[in-house]
């Protein structure tokens, strides 16, 4: 039972990128993004919940590396028991552990860990060649649309990453896009999620839009019969 627990303890902490991963200088440039979706026991009050998340979003103003920070609750259609998730954006990869290490970010997860049942990782470079200004400009207010993908093992690495070029290209084929990234996962914790996509609009009618849009429309006949799952998370950020 001992080793049974210090299993779970280690794998909860490698769920939010505390062990299991170097994160030596490289040579890719930012930004470099994180996402994390929370699944909580049951029996954790929502008020509990609720609040542990508003103290996460207000670490973006003690945490300089922090370039943006959005936390939100869980509105998709098939949450899958997620109810919250957290888009972290940095100037480079090694900004991560910083953030992973600050002694706010630390004190934050000793009181979350205890309550989570369960967590879902998703770390990237944006790839394509469309330009962001996540980290840059100001998106408060807006809707967020974060979406992993798990394809399935016929799949080759190289038509994954045709598909997902695809995916990218469509920021400048879809107007209601206010930012959209597309990045392979390089997540230590990352449950066999391979590629991660987030979407920022305007307002959330704007997702049904981009979701009925014929170029999202004729490309999303080409991933679904590749795809073994997906996990999709849309919020409006919280303000701390």
């Amino acid at each position: 039972m001992k080793s049974r627990r210090h299993f779970i303890n280690l794998s909860g902490f490698s769920a939010l990128g505390l062990v299991g991963k170097s994160y030596a200088a490289e040579a890719d440039k930012g930004p470099f993004i994180h996402g994390f979706n929370f699944k909580f026991k049951k029996g954790v009050p929502d008020e509990e919940v609720a609040s542990l998340m508003r103290e996460l979003a207000a670490v973006k103003g003690k945490i300089p590396v922090l370039k943006e920070f959005f936390i939100g609750k869980n509105i998709a259609k098939r949450t899958h028991g997620f109810q919250y998730g957290e888009i972290a954006v940095f100037d480079k990869k090694e900004d991560l552990m910083i953030y992973e290490k600050h002694p706010e970010h630390h004190k934050l997860v000793k009181k979350i860990l205890p309550r989570l049942q369960i967590g879902n990782g998703m770390d990237f470079f944006p790839i394509g060649e469309t330009k962001t200004k996540l980290g840059v400009k100001n998106y408060s207010g807006h809707f967020v649309h974060a979406f992993n993908f798990k394809f399935k093992d016929e799949v080759s690495e190289e038509e994954m990453a045709g598909l997902m070029n695809e995916l990218a290209g469509l920021k400048d084929k879809i107007s209601v896009l206010k930012e959209l990234v597309v990045g392979k996962n390089e997540a230590h914790w990352h449950r066999g999620f391979q590629y991660g996509q987030i979407s920022v609009f305007e307002r959330k009618e704007d997702l049904m839009a981009y979701d009925q849009h014929p170029e999202h429309v004729k490309l999303v006949r080409k991933i679904v019969p590749k795809i073994v799952g997906g996990h999709a998370m849309d919020f409006i950020p919280i303000e701390a």
